[in-house]
């Protein structure tokens, strides 16, 4: 009697009863294990682990910067970034420390890439995964995060704010 069964039959069987046995099932659930964990520790200046390209500007720069002038699209209004607040646009934070003062940082946490949230009433930027915090200046207060939130250029011209 001859067997009829292709190759991808047979591998198909084959794996079907590796992943339902006791000892697949355990492989497969520490080789997520070990992913996570190594994903955990690591650092990345974005959520991919790759250096960022939003357009900012060097992590070491102090404060954002605000050039009058034409720039890109706006991506937002002078008069929806509150005095003393600010707001997250895509992959920037944008605030107002005092009247007409508008600073921009990259919204991408230096620690492990998440989105931080917009300053809270107290003027504090938070990343919402570890909780590092940084002042409505970018400065970082309390880690996990080790640097400052990186500045990036923007212009301010007829009530539009646009990246530089």
């Amino acid at each position: 009697m001859t067997d009829t069964r292709t190759g991808s039959d047979l591998a198909g069987r084959v794996l079907t009863k590796a992943v339902t046995s006791r000892r697949g099932v355990m492989c497969g659930l520490a080789g997520l294990g070990a992913a996570g964990a190594l994903a955990a520790c690591g650092t990345a200046e974005s959520p991919n682990g790759s250096e960022s390209t939003t357009g900012a500007a060097d992590p070491s720069t102090e404060g954002g910067s605000t050039t009058e002038g034409s720039g890109g699209a706006g991506i937002a209004a002078t008069a929806d970034v509150p005095v003393g607040g600010g707001l997250v646009v895509d992959e920037t934070v944008i605030v107002q420390p005092t009247a007409d003062e508008f600073l921009a940082f990259s919204a991408v946490c230096p620690h492990q890439g998440a989105i931080v949230d917009a300053p809270d009433a107290d003027g504090n930027i938070i990343c919402p995964r570890h909780q590092s915090t940084w002042t409505i200046e970018g400065e970082l207060e309390e880690g996990p995060a080790e640097v400052n939130l990186p500045a990036v250029e923007i212009t301010v011209e007829d009530g539009q704010i646009s990246l530089a």
